[in-house]
């Protein structure tokens, strides 16, 4: 099992940062790993929520089915996985500073089987994504032209 924890500053209103990377529907648009992700409950999004996600990692495409577990707009949002080739759980609490937000986001991944043999290299290709994401969603919030 390995924990990743990544925060940034992003210079727009808590509420705002929140809906932006808590909305199944802009996912692919800050995490380049995420091929698309879909709510597949209905509206709105709360605790029991559940979501689809295709993720590309290493060279493949994996389905991860996800449930939320707690739900404070515009504080706090924490999904399990309820399948995918790697049980995980992501928790982003969200801080207003000012009329900014520190975001603070981390992966709990547990690899079993053979992927156990591997972990490192998932721990640090998590910490990159995730590390890169944030980076992405606050150029996206912040304005700012995206290279590459």
């Amino acid at each position: 099992m390995f924990t990743v924890t990544e925060t940034i500053l992003i210079e727009r209103p808590t509420q705002e940062v929140f809906d932006f990377l808590t909305d199944a529907a802009s996912r692919s648009q800050w995490d380049e790993s995420v091929v698309f992700e879909e709510l597949t409950s209905p509206l709105p999004v709360g605790v029991g929520t559940t979501i689809h996600s295709r993720l590309r990692a290493m060279g493949r495409e994996n389905d991860f089915h996800w449930r939320v577990m707690q739900f404070d707009p515009p504080a706090r949002m924490a999904t399990v996985s309820t399948s995918g080739p790697v049980p995980t759980t992501l928790v982003m609490d969200f801080i207003a500073s000012g009329n900014a937000c520190d975001v603070r986001a981390t992966i709990e991944a547990t690899p079993e089987g053979l992927m156990q043999f591997v972990e490192p290299l998932i721990r640090e290709m998590v910490r990159t994504n995730l590390s890169t994401g944030l980076a992405r969603a606050k150029a996206l919030l912040e304005g700012h032209a995206i290279l590459g």
